[in-house]
């Protein structure tokens, strides 16, 4: 697997808000098989460490994209 392009930032550091992603990355072999379409969009509005969050997920060809963003609580 390839790792691809991980950028990642802060939304706001007075709430703490960070964003992560990873893009471009290959998630496995075309030999071994080949995802053409898996896509997935989650909120979590649990507060605890990394949570609420929003995430968005696709894959295309086996090439993975992911983009997270989170509030760090890490008191509760």
């Amino acid at each position: 697997m390839k790792i691809g392009f991980t950028p990642h930032g802060i939304i706001s550091k007075k709430k703490r808000i960070f964003w992560e992603g990873q893009f471009f990355a290959l998630i496995r072999s075309f030999r071994d098989g080949i995802t053409f379409i898996h896509f997935k969009i989650n909120l979590d509005t649990y507060r605890s460490e990394h949570a609420p969050s929003f995430q968005i997920e696709f894959v295309f060809l086996n090439v993975y994209n992911h983009l997270w963003v989170y509030q760090n609580n890490p008191d509760e």
